[in-house]
């Protein structure tokens, strides 16, 4: 009676063994983000592609589902973040390169622009990033200070190098 206690006990290890790593595969877990149609962006974000970016094609679109959050990447290396409602988050140009004036002139307060005008840096802007929608941050490709930060007015708070 044991030795067929024992061989069924086998048995069933053996089963559920082999139907573990099928149940693994079925199910990858939680999933963060996912691709998705350039049509599912917010209305806000396509019209910011449309106006500023016209004619570059998309290469990725990604959605993040927890936040909502659009990551696009376009064909020309540039790369922009929209938030659930359509917004710009962020903006970077791939590396070694740029962002356009006139993207950099509508992204930013014109007080801003006003600023990065004045100082040359206008042409020179790598990346702009709205953090917790309280400030501006744009880097440059000068060396040393190479991070300006503004309020949403458009008043310079700090420079970083």
């Amino acid at each position: 009676m044991k030795l067929k206690t024992i061989l069924s006990s086998i048995v069933v290890a053996a089963a559920l063994g082999m139907a573990a790593p099928a149940a693994v595969a079925q199910n990858p877990g939680i999933v963060m983000a996912g691709s998705t149609d350039v049509a599912s962006l917010p209305e806000a974000a396509k019209k910011f592609l449309d106006k500023h970016l016209k004619g570059v094609a998309v290469k990725e679109c990604e959605k993040k589902f927890v936040n909502g959050e659009f990551d696009v990447e376009l064909a020309s290396g540039i790369d922009v973040d929209f938030n659930s409602r359509g917004d710009v988050i962020e903006i970077d140009a791939p590396d070694r390169a740029v962002l356009p004036t006139e993207v950099v002139k509508d992204v930013v307060p014109d007080k801003t622009f006003k600023h990065l005008q004045e100082n040359g840096l206008a042409s020179k802007v790598e990346s702009i990033k709205y953090k917790n929608g309280k400030v501006i941050e744009i880097e440059t490709v000068v060396v040393d200070p190479d991070t300006f930060i503004f309020d949403l007015d458009g008043n310079l708070l700090m420079i970083e190098d």
